[in-house]
């Protein structure tokens, strides 16, 4: 038990030096500079056994998910359905322009780094995909339904926006246009034909939450301990009542609730579209019809 208590002294002295600018009192009038709101020996702790978590997980759950089977070959056997449409080309620049109205207000404000959200982070990745240049590569079409599955934060955010260090003109508004452009974009983009849209499946599923988890640990955590940056709420978590309550298990509780909302929003989300949406039949469906 000494041993165990003194390793978990030694790990939290190693993170404050490897932070050392972090300050001890949260300051909740703003959501940039991050706090010891979680002890430094918890945030190496987490570091350490999550890292090599969502390593492994994604490893696995990517072979299980996207190695010999159906899934791959869908990928290899998928050829869009229809050229590009105006409405989409005018969607991807409405996002582009939204993107970029973000980056410029980051720039300004001196929080680049918030770039790292997932939010932003998922408008990226929508560009890339559209962007791509042969839809039929497995390459956009697995970023796709990746982002299928973590659409749910996108909802998060739009139903509680945190506003407070919003001062610039326009960038509130730029905010919700933003998360509104990556809420529709995917159900547009399903409707098209132009985007394979993998069976759902428990694998592809947890590679995709494992994936997002190394997304937020180790990159996002390493970044935001080493700026001080309170990059999507690694140091505290946003102002929502319960979550402030829950202490220093806010952490483990959202990712938790990450891993359940992959489910939800594929399963019962983008599974209800599909029956809604006229999607255009993939080669492979219209090759075994």
């Amino acid at each position: 038990m000494n041993l165990l208590s003194s390793g978990y002294t030694t790990l939290g002295k190693w993170v404050t030096s490897f932070a050392p600018k972090v300050p001890t009192e949260t300051d909740w009038s703003q959501s940039v500079i991050g706090s010891w709101y979680i002890p430094p020996s918890q945030h190496g702790l987490e570091l350490i056994i999550l890292s090599t978590l969502f390593i492994a997980g994604t490893a696995y759950f990517g072979y299980k998910a996207l190695g010999p089977g159906l899934n791959r070959k869908l990928l290899f056997n998928f050829v869009p359905s229809r050229n590009h449409s105006l409405l989409e080309r005018t969607l991807f620049t409405a996002l582009a322009l939204s993107l970029a109205t973000t980056v410029v207000h980051k720039l300004i404000r001196r929080t680049m780094l918030f770039m790292l959200q997932p939010c932003h982070m998922s408008a990226m990745l929508l560009l890339v995909v559209m962007a791509w240049p042969r839809k039929s590569s497995p390459i956009p079409n697995v970023l796709f339904n990746i982002y299928l599955h973590t659409l749910w934060g996108t909802i998060a955010a739009l139903l509680f926006p945190d506003l407070r260090d919003h001062f610039l003109p326009g960038e509130t508004i730029n905010f919700f246009a933003e998360h509104i452009l990556i809420l529709i974009l995917p159900f547009y983009m399903i409707y098209t034909g132009r985007y394979l849209v993998l069976p759902a499946s428990v694998k592809m599923a947890l590679f995709s939450f494992a994936l997002y988890g190394l997304f937020h640990c180790p990159v996002i955590h390493v970044v935001a301990l080493k700026s001080t940056v309170n990059i999507n709420y690694i140091f505290t978590p946003p102002p929502i009542g319960f979550l402030i309550k829950m202490g220093s298990l806010y952490r483990p509780f959202l990712y938790c609730l990450a891993m359940a909302n992959m489910f939800v929003t594929r399963y019962v989300l983008i599974g209800t579209s599909l029956f809604i949406i006229p999607a255009k039949p993939t080669y492979l469906q219209k090759k075994n019809n």
